[in-house]
């Protein structure tokens, strides 16, 4: 007989703090997250046929409470069945940001990769024809700007598969730049642990980027023969995520704030209306079907 896992996701949305989530909850005694960050097993093919048996073994079982923060989840449509099919007691927080502004977050990962050279304007216009024409996933992941924030779309998978008060849903705003006592609270409550936490101590949101090196970037974001080879050696996935992330801070420094503040918001003054009035859009269906306040979502006069 299977044992009842205790089981808390943290299904994205991308670029709205859920790296910031995992940090605050691997902190905590009573939690347990996979050994490999965002394993993907749940949307990825080829890990979903290694098993749930594999899957479980990636935690802790002495743990009370096992938890996993991947926003893939939340994005790719088999991964709400494929939750509901073997875990099927599973609680979900979901964070939303303003569609716009986590599209352009989206974005500045994507030039920080390497993998978009279009301006945003041209990148958004382009992103149905990219999608459309799309090989093995690859502007799926890197160049869905608008796509993923069509969250009542993916939000409707889940909620149709679980029922509503096994989600606990977030502004973004309302948790960060800094951490909002109340809402950590409301968090801690929802998973079941106690709020032990020194805020003070835990991370901040993740600071962007930019890249030193483009050559560097390139050797462990691209599909390159180097890879290639370095991933026929080392045949530890953990300790390649290990190399990877420590190659990619050694090639990165801050982003300075003032120049995002300035481009942020040049780029926001000419975006045609048409995606301005689709945000506004977004955020009316998803107030609707989570109860959030989305209000100051809104843009005006358009």
């Amino acid at each position: 007989m299977q044992k009842d896992y205790n089981f808390t996701f943290v299904i994205g949305a991308q670029k709205a703090g859920t790296t910031t989530i995992h940090e605050l909850l691997r902190a905590h005694s009573d939690i347990s997250l996979p050994s490999i960050k965002e394993t993907h097993f749940f949307s990825d093919d080829k890990v979903y046929r290694k098993g749930l048996d594999w899957y479980l073994r990636q935690f802790d079982s002495s743990k009370n409470i096992l938890c996993e923060v991947d926003p893939s989840y939340l994005f790719y449509k088999q991964a709400s069945y494929r939750i509901k099919k073997n875990l099927d007691n599973s609680k979900f927080i979901v964070i939303f940001r303003k569609p716009l502004d986590r599209a352009f977050s989206h974005y500045l990962m994507s030039c920080y990769r390497g993998h978009e050279k279009l301006s945003f304007i041209k990148a958004i216009d382009k992103e149905n024809e990219r999608l459309a024409s799309d090989v093995d996933l690859f502007s799926f992941i890197n160049h869905s700007y608008i796509s993923r924030g069509d969250y009542q779309k993916q939000l409707s998978l889940y909620l149709n598969e679980f029922n509503k008060s096994n989600f606990l849903f977030i502004n973004f705003d309302n948790l960060f730049p800094s951490y909002n006592s109340k809402m950590i609270n409301s968090i801690c409550e929802f998973i079941g642990i106690n709020n032990n936490f020194n805020l003070e101590e835990m991370p901040t949101h993740n600071k962007k980027r930019m890249v030193k090196s483009n050559f560097i970037r390139d050797m462990i974001y691209r599909e390159s023969i180097t890879k290639k080879i370095a991933g026929s050696i080392i045949p530890s996935d953990k300790l390649k995520l290990r190399i990877k992330k420590f190659i990619d801070n050694f090639n990165s420094k801050d982003f300075d704030p003032n120049i995002y503040t300035t481009e942020y918001e040049r780029v926001m003054n000419e975006l045609p209306k048409k995606y301005l009035k689709w945000s506004n859009e977004q955020s009316e269906l998803l107030e609707k079907s989570t109860g959030l306040d989305l209000r100051s979502w809104r843009y005006e006069d358009v």
